[in-house]
Order: C-alpha cells, then sequence, then structure tokens
C-alpha cells in the first residue's frame, strides 16, 4: 500500500526557456533565480494572502472518481510503498483534492488517491506546503514559498492550473482544465463550471533503478536540482503547457472528472 507523507510544494529556480520536450534536469542547478514566466492568476481575493492557512485545507475538499490509466501504471505507482504487495485488481477508485490559498495565489493542501483491492481499503497522500523554506547557508530558493508554481493561469483562452506534490516515495503534477466548453478566460469561471484533471507520477529511483525514500525536510524535490529526488518539469514550472513530459521523468497515472473548484480549494 503507498502511504504517502506530508512534506511540501513547489519550486525551482530556472533559467527562463521556451516549452520544449527537454527534461528539467537540463539546469545544472549553478543558478536559482526567478519563478514561472507566466503570471498567476487570483479566482480568490477573499483568502489570506499572508501564508497563514493550515495544511490540508480548512475543509473538506472535493472528492471524485479517479480512472486510471492502465494497471501496470497504477501498480508502478504504489509500489514504492508496497514491494510485496502485488497490486491485483483495484476498484472504487478516488481522487480528494484538499487545497488553499498559501499567499500570491499560490496553492497548498492534499491530494489523496484511494481504492479498494483484495477486500482492503488503501490510501495515500501527496503534499504541497503551504509555508516556505527554511534558510540554509549558502542554499538555493532560501524563503521562498514551497507552493511557488501551484498556480492558476490563463492557458489557451482558458484557466488551468497545474503544480506539484509530493511524498516520501516520488511527486506528482496536477493539471486541472474547464470540463465544459467555455471561454473568455474570465476570473470567476473555475467557481461556475467543472473541471477535469490529470495525474502525473514520478517514483524516486536510484541509478540503478531500486526506489529510495526521501527524508529530506528541508526543500521539496521541485527544488532539487539534480539526483534522486529531482522531480523538475521545465513545462510545469514555466506555465507553458500542462504535461509534465516524458523526459522529465513522468507517467500519466489516471483521470478525472467534474470536480467542484470551490470545495477543491476550500473557497467560501
Amino acid at each position: 500500500m503507498k502511504k504517502l507523507i506530508l512534506i511540501s510544494a513547489i519550486a525551482l529556480g530556472l533559467i527562463s526557456v521556451g516549452c520544449s520536450k527537454t527534461s528539467s534536469n537540463s539546469n545544472n542547478g549553478n543558478t536559482a533565480t526567478g519563478t514561472g514566466t507566466v503570471p498567476p492568476v487570483i479566482i480568490d481575493p477573499t483568502a489570506p494572502n499572508d501564508g497563514s492557512g493550515s495544511s490540508g485545507g480548512s475543509g473538506s475538499g472535493a472528492t471524485v472518481a479517479f480512472s486510471p490509466a492502465n494497471l501496470s501504471a497504477m501498480r508502478q505507482y504504489v509500489l514504492p510503498g508496497a514491494p510485496y504487495v502485488a497490486l491485483n485488481n483495484p476498484t472504487d477508485v478516488k481522487i480528494n483534492l484538499n487545497l488553499e490559498q498559501a499567499e500570491s495565489g499560490r496553492y497548498g493542501g492534499n491530494i489523496t488517491i484511494s481504492y479498494m483491492d483484495n477486500g482492503v481499503q488503501s490510501s495515500g497522500t501527496l503534499a504541497a506546503g503551504l509555508g516556505r523554506n527554511p534558510i540554509i547557508k549558502g542554499g538555493y530558493d532560501n524563503d521562498r514559498l514551497q507552493a511557488d508554481y501551484n498556480y492558476w493561469f490563463t492557458f489557451e483562452n482558458q484557466l488551468v492550473f497545474t503544480g506539484f506534490f509530493e511524498d516520501q516515495y516520488g511527486s506528482i503534477t496536477i493539471a486541472l482544465t474547464p470540463d465544459e466548453p467555455i471561454g473568455g478566460g474570465n476570473d470567476a469561471e473555475p467557481l461556475t463550471v467543472p473541471y477535469k484533471g490529470s495525474i502525473y507520477f514520478k517514483n524516486f529511483k536510484n541509478t540503478s533503478g531500486g526506489f529510495v525514500l526521501k527524508n529530506q525536510p528541508y526543500r521539496p524535490c521541485w527544488f532539487i536540482y539534480n539526483g534522486v529526488f529531482d522531480c523538475r518539469s521545465t513545462v510545469i514550472q514555466t506555465k507553458c503547457g500542462l504535461e509534465p513530459g516524458v523526459d522529465a521523468g513522468y507517467t500519466l497515472l489516471g483521470t478525472f472528472t467534474n470536480v467542484d473548484i470551490k470545495k477543491a480549494f476550500n473557497i467560501k
């Protein structure tokens, strides 16, 4: 069973690049500058704007059915947390989005995926922190919002959301897009129409392919510039697309529909 721990969420210093299909590892980590190249859209102007939110959301979020891309992807996703328990035939797979604004339109909180298999209910939670990176002497990204890359933005005339979340076994990216035809990119649209989404995952592995547990609490994986815990994706960081790209090491886990954004993002 894949159990996951709360760690934090989102950022990386990157050189300004286009939306190319190059690996996130193309940045060698010698610079740590800037945020995404596309500005955030604030959909909840009444939320606290000082990082005072509580991790995991102030409510229960939104839960919808989750459709795995295939059984192989689901098995690979849960394997690091259950190396000796084979996933048989998961049913009643669901995803819960329980997010809230941390600061400046950035969102942290929890994403939980649950399922039934062999008569056992299992679940795992990946998280993005609502606070800031601790200050490390000589370190990159000191005092940076952990959820710096989790925000709404305008893409192809629609308001969409992408971001990173992690646990000790690996990371996911999420993309949310309108679930029905809309137009104009109006700021109110996420609150008035249902959304659909996709999840991509990347397990932490060493060079020989063995799973590695991340127990380093100082930086989320999207702030780590090389090694097994580097989960960066140029596409997600620069907001020039919705999919992290296989060259960044991610695999499609599955999709979902009919998300109530007000519930998912704990908007009153």
